[in-house]
């Protein structure tokens, strides 16, 4: 195999590992990584909801000292912010620390939260970042999350209207009933 048919076998795996979050993770996206050194799978993981580390952070740890100048494989552009609740510091952290000499991913994150922030901060870093190889697929399996995170904001009309009986000139939810 090339370099491309093997990525898109890894990318291949890192999809059906994403895909173990199916009903699990939302409001978040379903994520899989599979860190390969030397033609071997050293480590996998996926992000499961209950679970506060991410698909790379799991899939780092197992692989341990392997990791250092492997593959990093994963379904989505890793994240560069901290999530809610500032559970899970950024992905990108762990996976500069483990020394990786590359990362490919099927997509980059439209969270605006990150939305290519992850893939520029791992290249500053000096590592190989490959992006758009089964973008397709990626995208499809988390269609929901994709919907969900690129909507726009719904907006209360008491929220931009100002009421002149309220104090503070808005309406609250109790000037209904006056």
């Amino acid at each position: 195999m090339n370099n491309s048919e093997l990525d898109r076998y890894y990318l291949g795996l890192a999809l059906a590992l994403a895909a173990e979050g199916q009903g699990k993770v939302f409001p978040n996206p379903m994520v899989g990584a599979v860190v390969v050194k030397d033609g071997s799978v050293v480590g996998r993981g996926f992000h499961r909801y209950d679970n506060i580390k991410h698909a790379e952070v799991l899939a780092l740890e197992q692989a341990g000292n392997l990791a250092k100048g492997a593959t990093v494989y994963v379904s989505l552009e890793p994240c560069c912010h901290r999530g809610g609740g500032k559970r899970n510091p950024p992905c990108i952290n762990a996976i500069i620390a483990a020394q990786v000499e590359r990362v490919v991913c099927c997509t980059a994150d439209p969270n605006p939260r990150v939305d290519g922030g992850g893939i520029a901060a791992l290249r500053e870093a000096g590592i190989t970042v490959s992006v758009g190889l089964l973008s397709e697929a990626a995208r499809k399996l988390n269609e929901k999350y994709i919907k969900y995170i690129t909507r726009p904001p719904v907006l209360n009309l008491t929220q931009i209207y100002p009421d002149p009986r309220s104090k503070d000139s808005f309406r609250t939810p109790h000037d209904r009933h006056r």
